[in-house]
């Protein structure tokens, strides 16, 4: 399930009150305020520097505080969980095993852990637990802005290294001439999976990195401080074709980037199809999904379901107008949640066709619950049911043309994915 996020209940710091955006939380009853929703639960961020901003260490946490995370936590899963079965799992049980043995953990990070694997036993992919120090990496995420100290690139981690998706401008790696689609085998003499692109500010890294058209590069960079923007690619192929990628759905204003890019391009001459590619897109926010499907429908396409009820989901016109344009969708295994959404609801409503390999399968929407001491808990809380009465979880969207080339190989330009629905098109 991916992410929905749906920023709920409030939330009470510390015993000093550090005040939270939100309502408050009284004695671990929450008072929650329905969230905005997003789409399954927030990847973790794929991007290869340390972090930039360090998060203030909090102090200990006391019997009270712990007691109070905890009840929070199970209360808000009792509540809104979308199975009222959990799962299978006795979650009364699951209150009177797991209270003890987190009120008896020996530190803050063991408690923590004793709370995540509680979360866990619901076994659906989705729901999780996110301690305090780990929620400033989500928040920056969703912000699309990332400050690094490396060599400013993000990476989708593959079996055989790290596939470069993103090359911010003048950073080292931009400097280096590393372009997306390169792949990183090796750092520092030691495969990718065992050496690490992190480190100090001015200290050097080195990589070995094999390009899509054949061989391979070693070179020495120098981790600097970096700043970039997660940003889509839209460009002009032949015949007018409008070819629109999108990494991911968290960054907030990803469809108003979207929608200005396809201005920009229909100003200047008017399009005659697009290609929207969501290859690896982990999903995200469900304003983001609306916006950028107003470009291609409109109206009732299908409805979140949870144990209160269905919410339609009700998609308003967006400019530039589209409707009516041949549309393909590229997708992979990697797709999932709000992504699958786009793309099966593209399918059965605009027409358009999907190339690639089924989907994730992974489309339940979990809301984010802002817990005292300044966790985060994400709950499985609706499912997705299309027009036609059809459900993408375990399932995922089913591609009308299945490619037997492996798209990561291949340089944008030389795509055979990319040209099978260039071909599709004309």
């Amino acid at each position: 399930m991916r992410c929905i996020r749906t920023v709920v209940v409030t939330v009470l710091r510390w015993a000093i009150l550090w005040v939270v955006a939100g309502g408050l939380i009284a004695c671990g009853r929450q008072t929650t305020v329905q969230p905005e929703p997003t789409a399954t639960a927030l990847p973790v961020p794929a991007v290869t520097a340390a972090s930039v901003a360090t998060p203030t260490p909090l102090p200990p946490l006391d019997a009270t505080l712990r007691q109070q995370i905890f009840t929070e936590v199970w209360t808000t899963i009792n509540e809104h969980y979308l199975d009222p079965t959990f799962n299978g799992v006795d979650w009364a049980a699951v209150r009177a095993e797991y209270s003890p043995r987190a009120l008896a953990a020996e530190d803050d990070s063991a408690f923590f852990n004793v709370i995540s694997a509680m979360v866990a036993l619901l076994r659906d992919d989705h729901s999780r637990f996110v301690p305090p120090q780990a929620v400033v990496a989500e928040d920056r995420l969703t912000s699309g802005r990332e400050e690094q100290v490396g060599i400013g690139v993000t990476t989708l981690r593959l079996s055989d290294g790290l596939l470069i998706q993103h090359v911010f401008p003048a950073s080292p790696a931009a400097q280096a001439g590393l372009r997306p689609r390169d792949r990183i085998v090796a750092i520092d003499g030691q495969t990718f999976t065992l050496g690490s692109i992190e480190g100090p500010l001015g200290s050097r890294v080195r990589l070995l990195v094999a390009q899509p058209e054949g061989g391979s590069r070693e070179l020495e960079l120098v981790r600097e401080r970096v700043e970039g923007r997660i940003e889509p690619l839209v460009l002009r192929l032949s015949n007018d074709i409008a070819y629109v990628a999108v990494s991911t759905l968290w960054v907030r204003d990803m469809h108003d980037q979207v929608a200005a890019a396809l201005q920009q391009l229909g100003a200047e001459r008017p399009l005659r199809g697009v290609i929207l590619d969501l290859r690896s897109n982990p999903g995200g926010w469900r304003d983001v999904l609306s916006g950028l499907l107003g470009h291609f429908v409109t109206g009732e396409v299908g409805a979140f379901i949870s144990r209160k009820g269905e919410i339609p989901l009700v998609v308003a016109a967006r400019d530039p107008d589209l409707r009516g344009l041949p549309v393909a969708v590229l997708i992979d295994r990697g797709t999932a949640s709000y992504a699958e959404l786009l793309a099966a609801i593209l399918q059965r409503e605009a027409g358009a066709i999907v190339i690639g390999m089924p989907s994730a399968g992974n489309t339940e929407t979990i809301y984010a619950y802002e817990i005292t001491g300044g966790a985060r808990l994400w709950v499985a809380q609706e499912g997705f049911r299309l027009n036609d009465g059809s459900d993408l979880e375990g399932h995922g969207v089913q591609p009308d043309v299945q490619p037997t080339s492996d798209w990561t190989r291949f340089r944008l330009e030389a795509d055979p994915w990319v040209g099978l629905a260039l071909e599709w098109m004309r």
